[in-house]
């Protein structure tokens, strides 16, 4: 029998990666969806909900996360860039959970952020990971207990502007080889 987690995780990815993608049941289905997703994150990293941090749109092999100025300001009136960290960091786990379920953890090794402007304004980041990668992770990870994997983004204010660059080195574990 399944967890209450894996099954959570299983129903969001059947949901947020089917092709039904029109009419009023599968926008209200998605929209459902990703609100859980938001809920179980905010839940599971109480700061993330702080922030206002939201998935925007969550499928196989992409995801798009957004936080708001207001919230998030600094002394400066700027986004925090601790919340801009949070921003590009959060979607690594929530991606690896979507994909390859609870009987994985994600575990961030190494973060590089490069501030470039201000950020007056929401913020907006998109991952994606192709299906070789995706396919040569759990490959690995399934053979050798974990696998490293590397996610890129730009922050992107409302206006469509390159606010901050990251680089995030995640590995990604079996539950089982974490016992070991």
């Amino acid at each position: 029998m399944s967890s209450l987690p894996q099954r959570f995780f299983s129903w969001a990815h059947q949901v947020l990666a089917s092709r039904e993608t029109t009419g009023r049941v599968a926008l209200l289905r998605r929209r459902i969806a990703l609100k859980a997703v938001n809920r179980v994150v905010g839940l599971s990293v109480p700061f993330v909900r702080r922030n206002h941090f939201q998935v925007l749109a969550l499928h196989h092999g992409y995801l798009k996360a957004w936080i708001p100025v207001q919230g998030n300001r600094n002394h400066m009136g700027t986004i925090y860039a601790g919340a801009l960290f949070m921003l590009a960091e959060v979607p690594g786990g929530v991606m690896a959970l979507f994909e390859w379920g609870t009987d994985y953890v994600p575990v961030l090794k190494e973060m590089t952020m490069h501030y470039l402007k201000p950020a007056t304004s929401d913020v907006t980041v998109e991952f994606r990971l192709s299906d070789e990668e995706m396919l040569r992770i759990q490959t690995i990870a399934k053979a050798q207990g974990k696998c490293e994997f590397t996610l890129q983004a730009d922050l992107v204010d409302a206006k469509g502007v390159v606010v901050a660059k990251s680089e995030a080195h995640y590995q990604i574990r079996t539950r089982a080889s974490l016992l070991l």
